[in-house]
């Protein structure tokens, strides 16, 4: 445990940190919970005890089209029901608390996977003079985007998972970054298994929340160093001996995504009104400040932010800019949502610690900052809605122009003449695997 802890006091930092918010928030958390326990009352009894209907089961998305959740986090919602009073708010808050620690752990494992030189030895005086050197300096990088970026990452999180209580959006943020791990840094397991899983755990985000398809680029990534044919990283990712893992893991998605909704399309085709459920367009929305003025969603809305996230992912991985894929999903849900919430804030920043680590030549916590700041720490500056707006749209253009249109030289490539990957040490590193 002492050796973990040297090796990982800023995860051990953030944790203590993640305590902090969580104590300063459950007092009056909890806010969207009482969809939840809604839901799952229809789902398993079949009426909610306050309306005329009482046999909802798999109507209840033909229904309750309000109940913005998808079919995933309802069965674990309920289990929480029956784990902790409160209709189990506080396990789930527990566990939303607990999946954003695992959601930093995972982006540091995929970033020490894919940039061997932010670990440091186990041993360093036993290495290279130079390559020891270029390690520590490499460690003391990631510790400090982890520390700070994580930092924001926490505070954002927790008003997600505590003060609001939206499990299906920490399953499906929390399955998206697992997708990433399984299928560029995971070395256990066969390659087609991973395949499988990393599209299994897409179609289950999606199945959590729909907007997290706009997280299927995913599948376009360079896969895991050190499989047949896998490109390691580097020029021309794109091979005819990896079309069969991406469609198996297309196969993974479709079975998932079906598993979830199949059933309540069968039992009652007005499901689809789900679809097409409308929300109120905010006066501080991004969607108003690209000139959008509807009072409602526009009916093309969900479907566009899907498309956009899809095409800025796909036109990122073929720039060989693809630690951004998850960073452009969310700023295309961002810039086209009505509404505008606090627990839409950890989306962007997961992307933006994943790039924050993977994007530029040298780690720095920009984007995780900037993020930050404008989706959070803005509205308690000004209250006029067309600037909070006009905040919102410029730092999603700010970095989606900033990734797909700035020089190669800009960015970190194994190829780049920057920093000298270290091959990966016998012994314990950063990535916490034990020796």
């Amino acid at each position: 445990m002492s050796g973990w802890l040297r090796r990982q006091w800023h995860l051990a930092v953030l944790a203590g940190w993640t305590a902090v918010w969580f104590v300063i928030l459950a007092r009056h958390g909890g806010i969207a919970w009482k969809f939840f326990v809604q839901g799952t009352d229809l789902l398993f009894t079949g009426h909610d005890g306050a309306s005329a209907f009482q046999h909802v089961y798999l109507h209840i998305y033909a229904e309750y089209p309000q109940l913005q959740i998808g079919p995933v986090p309802y069965p674990l919602a309920e289990l929480l029901r029956l784990i902790g009073p409160d209709n189990g708010v506080v396990p789930a808050e527990l566990l939303m608390s607990f999946l954003g620690l695992v959601v930093l752990a995972l982006i540091q494992r995929i970033a020490v996977a894919v940039r061997p030189d932010l670990a440091a030895p186990a041993d360093p005086a036993s290495a290279d003079a130079g390559l020891s050197w270029l390690a520590r300096v490499g460690a003391g990088r990631l510790r400090l985007v982890m520390l700070v970026g994580g930092a924001v990452f926490v505070m954002a999180w927790e008003e997600l998972a505590v003060a609001y209580g939206h499990l299906d959006d920490a399953i499906a943020l929390t399955c998206a970054v697992a997708a990433v791990w399984c299928w560029v840094a995971a070395a256990r397991g066969s390659a087609l298994v991973r395949a499988l899983l990393t599209g299994v755990l897409l179609g289950l985000a999606g199945a959590s929340k729909p907007w997290a398809f706009v997280f299927l680029p995913v599948l376009l990534l360079p896969r895991r160093p050190g499989d047949a044919g896998a490109p390691a990283h580097q020029p021309g990712w794109w091979r005819r001996a990896d079309l069969t893992y991406r469609l198996i893991a297309v196969g993974g998605v479709a079975a998932a995504s079906l598993a979830a909704w199949l059933p309540f399309f069968v039992a009652d085709p007005h499901t689809t009104q789900a679809m097409h459920w409308q929300i109120a367009n905010m006066p501080d929305s991004a969607l108003r400040a690209l000139g959008v003025h509807a009072a409602m969603t526009p009916s093309w809305d969900r479907s566009v932010q899907i498309v956009l996230g899809c095409v800025l992912g796909a036109v990122a991985a073929a720039r060989r800019r693809w630690a951004a894929v998850v960073l452009l999903g969310a700023g295309a849900r961002i810039a086209l949502d009505p509404g505008v919430h606090g627990y839409y804030t950890p989306e962007v920043m997961v992307g933006a610690l994943l790039w924050d680590l993977l994007g530029p030549r040298r780690p720095v916590p920009c984007w995780s900052l900037a993020g930050f700041a404008a989706l959070n720490l803005a509205p308690l500056i000004t209250h006029d809605g067309a600037v909070l707006g006009d905040i919102r749209l410029g730092v999603i253009v700010a970095f989606t122009a900033a990734i797909l249109l700035a020089p190669a030289r800009w960015y970190w490539r194994p190829d780049s003449g920057g920093d000298t990957p270290v091959p990966q040490p016998a012994g314990p590193a950063l990535s916490g695997r034990p020796a």
